[in-house]
Protein backbone atom coordinates (compact mmCIF):
# COMPACT_ATOMS: atom_id res chain seq x y z
CA UNK A 1 0.00 0.00 0.00
CA UNK A 2 1.12 3.01 -0.74
CA UNK A 3 1.10 6.42 1.11
CA UNK A 4 0.73 10.09 -0.84
CA UNK A 5 0.70 13.61 0.58
CA UNK A 6 -1.52 15.52 -2.08
CA UNK A 7 -2.24 19.59 -1.89
CA UNK A 8 -5.45 20.23 -2.05
CA UNK A 9 -5.54 23.14 -4.31
CA UNK A 10 -7.80 26.49 -2.68
CA UNK A 11 -11.85 26.66 -4.05
CA UNK A 12 -12.09 22.82 -5.23
CA UNK A 13 -15.46 21.92 -5.53
CA UNK A 14 -16.87 18.49 -4.24
CA UNK A 15 -17.31 16.04 -7.13
CA UNK A 16 -13.70 17.52 -8.51
CA UNK A 17 -11.03 15.42 -9.07
CA UNK A 18 -6.72 15.64 -8.41
CA UNK A 19 -5.02 13.61 -10.81
CA UNK A 20 -1.31 12.28 -9.68
CA UNK A 21 0.33 11.54 -12.74
CA UNK A 22 1.70 8.56 -12.91
CA UNK A 23 0.79 7.02 -9.80
CA UNK A 24 -1.89 4.50 -11.31
CA UNK A 25 -1.75 0.97 -11.77
CA UNK A 26 1.35 -0.53 -13.76
CA UNK A 27 0.83 -0.39 -17.69
CA UNK A 28 0.83 -3.28 -20.01
CA UNK A 29 3.93 -5.36 -21.32
CA UNK A 30 6.20 -2.68 -19.14
CA UNK A 31 4.51 0.26 -19.87
CA UNK A 32 4.50 3.36 -18.34
CA UNK A 33 1.93 3.74 -14.89
CA UNK A 34 -1.46 5.21 -15.59
CA UNK A 35 -2.85 8.13 -13.25
CA UNK A 36 -4.37 8.15 -10.42
CA UNK A 37 -7.51 10.11 -9.77
CA UNK A 38 -8.88 11.30 -6.11
CA UNK A 39 -12.33 12.31 -5.97
CA UNK A 40 -12.56 15.01 -3.56
CA UNK A 41 -15.89 14.73 -1.37
CA UNK A 42 -16.65 17.82 1.05
CA UNK A 43 -18.11 16.60 4.19
CA UNK A 44 -21.15 19.23 5.12
CA UNK A 45 -20.62 19.91 8.79
CA UNK A 46 -23.31 21.28 11.17
CA UNK A 47 -21.97 25.08 11.35
CA UNK A 48 -21.59 25.79 8.26
CA UNK A 49 -23.26 24.99 4.55
CA UNK A 50 -21.57 25.80 1.55
CA UNK A 51 -23.34 26.72 -1.25
CA UNK A 52 -21.12 28.36 -4.59
CA UNK A 53 -18.51 29.92 -2.71
CA UNK A 54 -20.42 31.50 0.13
CA UNK A 55 -20.85 29.70 3.41
CA UNK A 56 -24.08 29.93 5.43
CA UNK A 57 -24.13 29.31 9.13
CA UNK A 58 -26.18 30.93 11.98
CA UNK A 59 -25.76 32.79 15.01
CA UNK A 60 -27.88 32.33 18.44
CA UNK A 61 -28.49 35.62 20.24
CA UNK A 62 -30.21 37.18 23.40
CA UNK A 63 -33.11 38.95 23.11
CA UNK A 64 -31.73 42.20 24.42
CA UNK A 65 -28.88 41.82 22.34
CA UNK A 66 -31.32 41.82 18.90
CA UNK A 67 -33.35 44.64 20.52
CA UNK A 68 -30.59 46.56 21.64
CA UNK A 69 -28.35 46.06 19.30
CA UNK A 70 -24.68 44.85 19.75
CA UNK A 71 -20.88 43.44 18.50
CA UNK A 72 -20.26 39.73 18.55
CA UNK A 73 -17.65 37.66 17.32
CA UNK A 74 -18.56 35.05 14.83
CA UNK A 75 -16.29 32.26 13.87
CA UNK A 76 -15.87 31.58 10.14
CA UNK A 77 -13.57 28.60 8.33
CA UNK A 78 -10.55 30.91 8.92
CA UNK A 79 -11.43 32.54 12.41
CA UNK A 80 -13.64 34.95 13.78
CA UNK A 81 -14.61 38.51 12.77
CA UNK A 82 -16.52 41.26 14.77
CA UNK A 83 -20.25 41.83 14.05
CA UNK A 84 -22.24 44.34 14.20
CA UNK A 85 -25.96 43.42 15.31
CA UNK A 86 -27.83 46.33 14.47
CA UNK A 87 -31.09 47.21 16.72
CA UNK A 88 -33.88 45.47 16.35
CA UNK A 89 -32.91 42.88 14.28
CA UNK A 90 -35.29 39.57 13.85
CA UNK A 91 -34.83 35.91 13.98
CA UNK A 92 -34.45 34.94 10.34
CA UNK A 93 -32.68 37.87 8.77
CA UNK A 94 -29.15 37.62 7.74
CA UNK A 95 -25.84 39.23 7.75
CA UNK A 96 -23.44 39.25 4.55
CA UNK A 97 -20.00 39.25 5.66
CA UNK A 98 -17.97 39.90 2.65
CA UNK A 99 -14.96 37.90 1.45
CA UNK A 100 -14.93 35.27 4.38
CA UNK A 101 -16.99 32.71 2.00
CA UNK A 102 -14.54 29.92 0.90
CA UNK A 103 -11.85 30.39 -1.73
CA UNK A 104 -12.70 30.33 -5.14
CA UNK A 105 -10.11 28.40 -8.24
CA UNK A 106 -9.07 32.41 -8.93
CA UNK A 107 -7.92 33.26 -5.69
CA UNK A 108 -11.29 35.91 -4.52
CA UNK A 109 -13.71 34.26 -1.92
CA UNK A 110 -17.45 34.12 -1.34
CA UNK A 111 -19.18 35.72 1.53
CA UNK A 112 -19.96 34.39 4.71
CA UNK A 113 -24.08 34.86 5.35
CA UNK A 114 -24.92 34.46 8.93
CA UNK A 115 -28.96 33.78 9.92
CA UNK A 116 -29.81 35.35 12.90
CA UNK A 117 -31.56 33.37 15.61
CA UNK A 118 -32.97 34.91 18.74
CA UNK A 119 -32.90 32.35 21.40
CA UNK A 120 -34.48 33.02 25.07
CA UNK A 121 -33.21 30.42 27.84
CA UNK A 122 -35.54 28.27 29.17
CA UNK A 123 -33.68 28.25 33.17
CA UNK A 124 -33.92 32.03 33.52
CA UNK A 125 -33.78 33.38 36.58
CA UNK A 126 -36.48 34.99 39.02
CA UNK A 127 -35.12 38.27 38.34
CA UNK A 128 -35.13 37.85 34.28
CA UNK A 129 -38.53 36.58 34.38
CA UNK A 130 -39.53 39.76 36.53
CA UNK A 131 -37.73 41.89 33.97
CA UNK A 132 -39.74 40.09 31.05
CA UNK A 133 -43.21 40.55 32.80
CA UNK A 134 -42.43 44.24 33.65
CA UNK A 135 -40.87 44.46 29.75
CA UNK A 136 -44.71 43.02 28.76
CA UNK A 137 -46.74 45.94 30.85
CA UNK A 138 -44.89 48.53 29.54
CA UNK A 139 -44.45 46.79 25.62
CA UNK A 140 -46.78 47.80 22.87
CA UNK A 141 -47.75 43.96 21.28
CA UNK A 142 -45.95 43.33 17.95
CA UNK A 143 -47.70 42.66 15.36
CA UNK A 144 -48.26 38.64 14.32
CA UNK A 145 -49.40 39.20 10.75
CA UNK A 146 -53.33 39.85 11.80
Amino acid sequence: MKTFTVKVPAGIRNGEKIRLIGQGKSGKNGGKNGDLFIKINIEENKKFKLEGCNLYTYLNIAPWEAALGTRIKVEGIDGGDLVYIPKGIQSGEKIKIQRKGYKDSKGGRGDLVVEIRIMVDKNMKEEEIKLYEKLKEISKPICRGD
